[in-house]
């Protein structure tokens, strides 16, 4: 029988999407191989990408072709060349990809050229100090080089797997403090090993928390881009004495290194601040910081001037959703006035970067005041006041036309990617239950956020909300209750350590806190939704918020009904 990869070329002879093969390849993977792909392919390791001078030209990429910086850097303005791999598959893999969601943008080369814009070396090539003397010779006068690599006196690593990562115990860290190394792989040794030669500059960023699944390009050389300290991470005292001390640069996991052949230029993120105020005519701000987000988008939020914050999609898929978001700021804003949400600025492209602006919002995201159980009752509450002004249907009997609209269809999306066959019988009879529960019901229709999470909550210091964010999978309407239920679920999930399906089951078990029930509770009253109404909601949950996940994801993740809910 053939492996699973010769699987995925056969299904791209055949003709098959670059998203139907790899959705087919990552579920014939095993776990951990699926998942280390998944986090490969993630463009948003790119996101450090707006802090170069460069804005286009030919790209050099030396490192894995399956790398999601390939499409990133592509999509944002770079012809990118790749080497061949060792026995072709990953590159044939990468232009696959590239057929499809970079067309024209990506190659593959027998044998790198000269005069490159941009040259990558992604973990680092074998053969330190002589490779990198030799790429270099190949880059253009004005060109760039950038090293993402280790550290090796970094305090954690990531598993291979999203958002999961291991602190290096105490022999550990002494270990790698003390063991032997081909090469100094500390932030002063790679600049020691990169510094001379034709290399006249070396500016230095921490990838936090790690290189392969980073959420903060944080600069080393200046006091901007900064790492987002919140009220949360002020009360870890290790944390903040470590970063007062100056050992952040000493300790951070891992690198992105910039070299130039002549003096730092103005930076192309800059650059595009200085259009963007021209065009909008306000004062020039400052990047404050640069967020990778797990949606594969960088986000820039500025200081000292304009307030704004910017979302740059890395992700082909993310430019109309990016578009989306920033037009679903001005509907709301128009159809729903005093409902808060940010003032949307501009999408387009300066610089040859495209993103969007909308003026940035004072305060915190709400996971920052996670288990802090004053302001999180008070930010609840107040979403539980704010969300029935959404209504865009008052309520009336569900009919057919309603249940095919908001409810089986999102099954039928759900089943298709389900996978496990136990999850998918048991999707079927809660299909089946559903109907039942649902048609003749009263319920209204609402204008969707589909996606709220206290992430996209912004609140004031007491918990107060200030804003509503992030509207790239709104909908124009959809059932009631779901945006405020997903926002509680994932508190519950935040606050106790939970899996989704676990925080999901207690609510249904009502093992909440008082001012979570009482804020459900407060929302229904106002909406005139009763409460075995709500109870069907709750049921059909992880269908809506897979269903969401599958119409807003690039591809499916394999199994993650299954995964996340254990539903059988």
């Amino acid at each position: 029988m053939s492996d699973p990869w010769t699987r995925f070329f056969e299904r791209e002879a055949q003709g098959l999407s670059f998203r139907k093969a790899l959705e087919a390849l990552l579920l014939e993977l095993e776990d951990a191989d699926a998942d280390l792909l998944a986090l490969l392919q993630r463009e948003g390791r790119a996101a450090w990408l707006v802090a170069l001078a460069a804005r286009e030209g030919r790209a050099l990429f030396v490192g894995s072709p399956l790398s999601g910086t390939v499409t990133a850097l592509a999509l944002q303005g770079f012809a990118v060349e790749l080497g061949a791999d060792a026995d072709g598959r990953e590159a044939r893999f990468a232009a696959f990809r590239a057929r499809e969601q970079t067309p024209g943008r990506v190659r593959v080369v027998a044998e790198p050229g000269q005069g490159y814009a941009l040259i990558v070396l992604e973990d680092g090539p074998p053969g330190f100090p002589e490779a990198l003397s030799m790429l270099e010779q190949r880059l253009a006068p004005e060109g760039e080089l950038v090293l993402v690599v280790d550290n090796r006196l970094g305090y954690k690593r990531s598993l291979g797997r999203k958002g999961e990562f291991h602190v290096a115990s105490p022999l550990e860290f002494a270990r790698s403090l003390f063991g032997r190394d081909p090469y100094p792989r500390t932030l002063r040794g790679w600049r020691q090993l990169i510094e001379g030669g034709r290399v006249r500059s070396v500016e230095a960023f921490a990838l936090y928390p790690h290189r392969l699944d980073f959420s903060h390009v944080v600069a080393l050389d200046e006091p901007f881009p900064a790492l987002t300290i919140g009220p949360m991470e002020k009360k870890n005292r290790a944390k903040l004495a470590g970063k007062a001390l100056g050992l952040f640069p000493v300790l951070a996991p891992s690198f992105a290194l910039v070299a130039r052949l002549g003096e730092r230029p103005a930076a192309r993120i800059e650059r595009v601040l200085g259009a963007l105020a021209e065009k909008l005519g306000e004062r020039q701000p400052i990047a404050e910081a640069i967020v990778a987000t797990r949606g594969n988008s960088a986000v820039v939020h500025t200081r000292e001037g304009a307030a704004w914050t910017l979302h740059v999609p890395l992700a082909p898929k993310n430019i109309p959703q990016t578009e989306r978001h920033l037009r679903t700021l001005g509907e709301v804003r128009a159809r729903f006035p005093g409902f808060p949400v940010p003032e949307p600025l501009f999408f387009g492209t300066l610089e040859g970067l495209t993103f969007s602006c909308e003026r940035r919002l004072p305060g915190w995201t709400a996971p920052q005041a996670c288990g802090d159980q004053p302001r999180i009752a008070r930010m609840l509450g107040q979403v539980a006041e704010l969300m029935p002004k959404l209504v865009v249907r008052a309520p009336r009997p569900f009919d057919e036309a309603d249940f095919e609209a908001q409810i089986a269809a999102r099954f039928r999306l759900v089943i298709e990617h389900a996978a496990v066959p136990a999850t998918i019988a048991k999707l079927e009879r809660m299909l089946t239950e559903a109907r039942a529960k649902f048609l003749g019901a009263q319920l209204p229709l609402v204008f969707y956020h589909a996606d709220l999470r206290a992430k996209h909550v912004q609140v004031d210091a007491q918990g107060n909300v200030l804003g509503i964010l992030d509207w790239g999978t709104a909908e124009p309407e959809g059932l009631p209750y779901f945006d405020l239920l997903h926002l509680v679920v994932h508190e519950v999930k935040q606050e106790h350590g939970l899996s989704a399906g676990a925080a999901w089951r207690r609510l249904l078990a009502r093992e909440l806190r008082d001012y979570e029930r009482e804020c459900l509770e407060r929302y229904c009253a106002a909406v005139g939704l009763a409460p075995e109404v709500a109870r069907a909601i709750e049921a059909i949950y992880p269908v809506l918020v897979a269903a969401m996940a599958e119409k807003n994801w690039d591809y499916s993740r394999p199994r993650w009904l299954h995964r996340q809910f254990a539903l059988a």
